[in-house]
């Protein structure tokens, strides 16, 4: 229903203003659907139709950025989380950046570098708890990776503390106690 207003919207050509929100709240709809292909589309279209303005590139390319990851366009996804993050937006937006970019690059088997995402987004001061339990717990699941044992304890441990609901973070400080041999320690 609301792809088909946008539509109509488009059609009907506005002020530029609108017609940019438009093809944003169109692409949006269409990423939530799962239609990455015209979330693109649309997101593109956004980006030259306003190429000066901070907040439309910012919403533009991280959203095209998950569209190209869920797309697999792993690479293409990373550089348009580094774009946002040159631009330097709100934290909110930026702390999505770091933590998207960080997921590309766990995915690439780049643990390093998604570790040093994740610190970024740390140092931003997160309000939400939530979030920031999540930020921690999947820096935990890195460290695991490159066998940084402590570290994953340490962070899921916070993670824990932050949401004591989030079961990945229970399975990380597990899986990190046994790789250090505390096996009493784990469950």
């Amino acid at each position: 229903m609301a792809i088909k207003d946008y539509n109509t919207t488009i059609r009907l050509k506005p002020s530029k203003t609108v017609l940019t929100f438009a093809y944003i709240k169109r692409a949006n709809a269409r990423l939530d659907s799962g239609d990455n292909n015209g979330a693109i589309e649309d997101y593109n279209e956004a980006i030259r139709l306003q190429p000066k303005s901070s907040v439309i590139l910012t919403v533009a390319y991280l959203n095209r950025g998950l569209a190209k990851f869920n797309m697999g366009d792993t690479i293409g996804a990373i550089r348009d989380y580094n774009t946002v993050i040159r631009l330097k937006p709100k934290n909110v937006i930026l702390a999505s950046a770091y933590v998207h970019r960080a997921t590309a690059k766990s995915k690439l088997g780049d643990n390093i570098s998604a570790i040093k995402d994740y610190d970024d987004t740390v140092r931003l001061d997160l309000e939400n708890t939530d979030f920031a339990a999540y930020v921690y717990s999947k820096r935990a699941a890195a460290k695991l990776e490159i066998s940084d044992n402590e570290g994953a304890i340490e962070d899921s441990g916070t993670a824990i503390h932050l949401d004591p609901d989030l079961a990945e973070a229970y399975g990380i400080r597990d899986a990190a106690k046994s790789n250090l041999g505390n096996y009493a320690e784990t469950v």
